[in-house]
């Protein structure tokens, strides 16, 4: 078994021209994993985000036709039921805070993997690599 002992490690620009291919391949490899990973959840926060929309409009759709329904029981004189918009607009105010406030945090996340993939295209990620296999 060969013992460590306090040599310096070689850094990249240290090392020779094929061990330098060996590292830049890596190197990519690692990018193109975390681009794919990014790109796959950003989408997936994206199809989220309009999933959020859509319930936000249905929610307020559906308490639309419930306000339309209850005017026409009171019309109708057939209302035995005692209802409290004040309450129904408190619970709709509830719902979309919440639901707001969940949609806030997954544009957070989409704008983090957003902003990875950008510093990933302009080559602002690799150039981090490098600068961190030369300070080793």
């Amino acid at each position: 078994m060969k013992q460590i002992d306090n040599q310096k490690i070689t850094t990249y620009n240290e090392c020779n021209t094929d061990e330098q291919e060996v590292l830049d391949s890596f190197r990519k490899m690692k990018l193109m994993f975390d681009q794919a990973r990014y790109e796959l959840f950003s989408y997936k926060f994206k199809d989220l985000l309009e999933k959020y929309e859509c319930l936000l409009e249905m929610r307020q759709e559906a308490q639309a036709l419930l306000f339309t329904i209850l005017d026409e029981i009171d019309q109708h004189g057939l209302s035995g039921i005692d209802v409290n918009y004040q309450k129904l607009g408190q619970n709709r105010q509830a719902e979309e805070d919440n639901i707001r406030e969940e949609v806030n945090i997954v544009k957070e996340y989409k704008l983090a993997f957003d902003e990875g993939l950008a510093l990933i295209s302009s080559g602002a990620a690799e150039q981090a690599l490098i600068d961190a296999e030369n300070s080793w």
